[in-house]
């Protein structure tokens, strides 16, 4: 699908046509509305469906009729009942009318723009295309650091969990974060190059609000990335802290175990004794049942409070 927006008092306004000075925001378009767009425009068709593969690496192209930025933007999806993240590509052509924005799923960066809400940034303006490509670069390095600042919370809440009690999901979910940070790493360090390319490029920077929302874009860009990396060591340091701890579990699970095993091996031995078919002490004694049940008794006793006393017993 696609959408086409004019902007006033800086806020997205719906329209129908396709006429100067319009946003047109497409979401996995069809080849239909990729036609709509590419005749009306005059952009070529690569450059449209560059982003709808998300296996398209990061770059920026310099045409005669337009600019393309390609990029990733972080997401969260579902994937087996779980909130995981991601990024997809995003392109943003810039031409002389107008600006075009393909992805192949919905961006929070885009649907905030979408929705009107514009606080963190200046009022947006399409007329301005080169700033409001910026401003989706700025969105774009706002959304990574909110996301890693969730991870950073789930994170919190698993640490928390394995104080009371360690689970293998505690493990499979910090497994899960540190691929998502991987993720995030590769991403963000292409879109720095990127950034920073444009920084040196005069059709980005013609004055001196766009070479301050440029810096912005870089600073938050940076800033990203350095959390991406910061919180990977951290997660990483997590998941060996609950693999050492289910390995002690495991350790002292087994160490319990073979303490009863020793125990039980001793009336096991007395007993094995008696019952064979030779003559022992007290064969004829009434009672002698009551006193090897005592003597035991006693011994297992004495073996529990001597491991105890070594700290073999839990």
């Amino acid at each position: 699908m696609y959408e086409i927006y004019a902007m006033r008092d800086g806020r997205p306004i719906k329209t129908d046509k396709i006429g100067p000075d319009v946003w047109i925001n497409m979401i996995d378009p069809s080849a239909e509305e990729i036609d709509v767009v590419q005749k009306a425009l005059g952009i070529d068709r690569e450059a449209l469906t560059a982003a709808l593969d998300d296996e398209e690496g990061s770059r920026t192209e310099v045409n005669s009729n337009y600019t393309l930025i390609l990029l990733d933007a972080p997401t969260r999806e579902w994937r087996s009942g779980r909130e995981e993240f991601a990024t997809y590509p995003i392109s943003i052509t810039v031409t002389e009318t107008a600006i075009v924005t393909v992805s192949l799923v919905e961006l929070f960066a885009i649907s905030t723009i979408t929705a009107g809400k514009n606080k963190q940034i200046n009022t947006v303006n399409v007329e301005n295309r080169t700033r409001f490509a910026l401003q989706i670069l700025f969105r774009i390095a706002v959304n990574y650091q909110a996301d890693l600042k969730y991870i950073e919370v789930k994170r919190l809440a698993i640490e928390e969990s394995i104080r009371k009690v360690t689970r293998r999901d505690d493990l499979f979910e910090l497994h899960e974060l540190e691929s998502n940070l991987v993720y995030f790493k590769t991403s963000l360090s292409v879109n720095t190059s990127i950034i920073e390319r444009m920084s040196r490029q005069s059709r980005f920077v013609s004055s001196q609000e766009d070479r301050d929302l440029m810096d912005d874009v870089i600073v938050e860009t940076n800033q990203a990335l350095e959390m991406t990396n910061t919180y990977s060591q951290i997660i990483k340091g997590t998941r060996q802290l609950v693999e050492a701890d289910l390995n002690n579990s495991l350790a002292s699970v087994m160490r319990y175990l073979t303490s009863i095993t020793l125990i039980i091996s001793i009336p096991t031995m007395i007993a094995s004794f008696y019952g064979m078919n030779v003559r022992l002490p007290m064969d004829g004694f009434e009672y002698s049942w009551a006193v090897l049940l005592v003597l035991m008794i006693a011994l297992s006793v004495v073996s529990i409070w001597h491991l105890r006393k070594r700290g073999l017993w839990r």
